[in-house]
């Protein structure tokens, strides 16, 4: 246990000098604590080795740098609400993480781990919406986690797979096991029980959890999971990788012909922002594969066999997931190619989300989103019972104040203030109402975590969800259960999956 005294804890790697929290004094924090050796020269592309001790006592009062990515064009809608501030990125120091702990000398509090989301192109734990303060204050040792993005963080190539025993890619998921890990052996230094963990994460941190939900690595690493706007289960894909092995190393091999390199050793050398701009340049998608390694077979298969981890869970979207859409030209032309894909349900669907023009149809691609999403969210948590655990569901219903007096509804990614009790370090015009759902969304949110329930004390009754039940947990200053937004749209596409 680290000395409340003097912020000082001992890790298995050394000693750390934490912070106390000016927000919450209660609370101290620890952070860029390296998980995992650098992944750079002849270990990029492989997977995460243990952090080298150090002597003496490690500043831990000051965020790593994030792991090479993509920066959001300035002035971009996301890049406005979530990152006003420039990134820092090195890929020697990216794999690192960050714990917040309230824990008094002899406690052993439940811990939380959070992976972000960003499309496995962007993002950091070390983000303004996610400082862990408020949210650990409810009781809780918050931890958030960086992980490789893009090409460094899932490219096959055939001589990858040569190397590394017949598969290769996927070394963000790799990250992320070591993360949990690290929590694992490290974590009650900081007071908090490696027995109690819960992870959570939200889009690509969603999908993040699932993976983790689906690998034999992670087996007793966590007891309860939160998945947050991204499945692994849908229409389209529902193996919820993005690709087969051989398609991912053509796509390695892609990226060393658009680098100019000979062979991976040449590609070793390059720069993270050589990779990045030769991946944007020739459009070369780098996701989630399935390599029989880590995603050992598609996701429909080994959860309907209960092969995956089976914990209770937490699942849910915003009811407005793409309200940010702005109608495009094409979007009737893409709504009738999307009918089409349905095959014999194809009229089914047009009735499920009728549109007739341009507008129309940019109307649907907003509200589809939200149904699809939910679905697939809704799918997920009921393998999860199909085996034994609960399942608790959610849509995100509140607004949100823009500066000129008017709202916009629940965007993707809205939630996350509200969640974490960051609301502070976003620029808009926060209602009372606001901080009356950042309040219910964090009691919640630590009341599972503790308990695998999110009910307590003093909150709303949130009721397990059954089999064929249509209503949720709908989140805003006034929670309570009712019917899941567009619910005969998230029907029909749940039948369709």
């Amino acid at each position: 246990m680290f000395a409340q005294s003097n912020g000082v804890a001992t890790i298995s790697s050394g000693k750390l000098q934490g912070k106390q929290c000016e927000r919450n004094p209660g609370v101290w924090a620890f952070l860029g604590i390296p998980y995992a050796e650098a992944p750079v020269g002849a270990y990029r592309w492989r997977a995460p080795r243990p952090v080298t001790p150090w002597d003496g006592v490690r500043d831990a009062t000051r965020y790593a740098p994030d792991c090479p990515q993509v920066t959001l064009p300035k002035g971009s809608f996301y890049q406005v609400e979530f990152y006003p501030n420039e990134k820092v990125m090195d890929e020697a120091q990216g794999l690192a993480l960050n714990v917040w702990t309230p824990a008094k000398p002899g406690e052993q509090l439940p811990v939380y781990v959070w992976i972000h989301g960003g499309g496995f192109r962007e993002g950091s734990g070390g983000a303004l919406q996610f400082i862990g303060d408020a949210l650990a204050a409810k009781g809780i040792v918050v931890v958030t986690i960086n992980y490789r993005l893009g090409a460094l963080g899932f490219m096959a190539h055939p001589e990858l797979t040569r190397e590394q025993g017949g598969a290769s890619g996927n070394y963000a998921f790799m990250d992320q096991a070591a993360a949990l890990e690290w929590v694992r052996d490290n974590i009650a230094a900081f007071g908090g029980n490696p027995d109690q963990v819960t992870i959570d994460g939200q889009s690509a941190g969603s999908m993040s959890v699932m993976a983790m939900l689906s690998a034999g690595r992670t087996r007793g690493l966590f007891r309860g999971a939160i998945c947050q706007s991204g499945s692994a289960f849908g229409r389209v894909g529902a193996a919820g990788v993005g690709t087969s092995l051989r398609e991912a190393e053509e796509n390695g091999l892609r990226l060393q012909k658009a680098l100019g390199c000979s062979s991976l050793e040449e590609m070793r050398r390059c720069t993270p922002q050589q990779i990045m701009e030769a991946t944007d340049e020739y459009g070369i998608p780098f996701r989630p594969i399935l390599d029989g390694r880590i995603i050992e077979e598609p996701y429909a298969e080994r959860f309907a066999a209960g092969r995956q981890n089976v914990v209770n869970v937490l699942m849910g979207c915003t009811c407005d997931e793409d309200c940010l859409h702005e109608t495009r030209p094409d979007d009737y032309e893409n709504y009738l190619k999307n009918a089409e894909s349905y095959g014999d349900q194809a009229e089914e669907y047009r009735s499920a989300f009728p549109a007739a023009n341009n507008e129309e149809a940019g109307r649907v691609v907003s509200f589809e989103r939200s149904a699809r999403t939910f679905a697939g969210m809704r799918a997920a948590a009921e393998y999860q019972m199909k085996h034994g655990a609960n399942a608790y569901l959610y849509s995100f219903t509140q607004t949100l104040p823009n500066a000129d007096g008017t709202t916009v509804g629940p965007f993707h990614s809205a939630e996350l203030v509200y969640q974490f009790g960051t609301l502070y370090t976003g620029w808009r015009p926060w209602r009372e109402q606001d901080y009356q759902t950042s309040e219910a969304m964090m009691t919640y949110w630590a009341n599972f975590v503790k308990t695998g329930d999110p009910n307590g004390e003093g909150m709303p009754a949130w009721d397990k969800h059954e089999m064929g039940d249509e209503r949720c947990m709908l989140l805003s200053a006034q929670p309570h259960m009712g019917d899941v937004p567009r619910k005969e749209q998230a029907a029909f596409i749940q039948r369709t999956f």
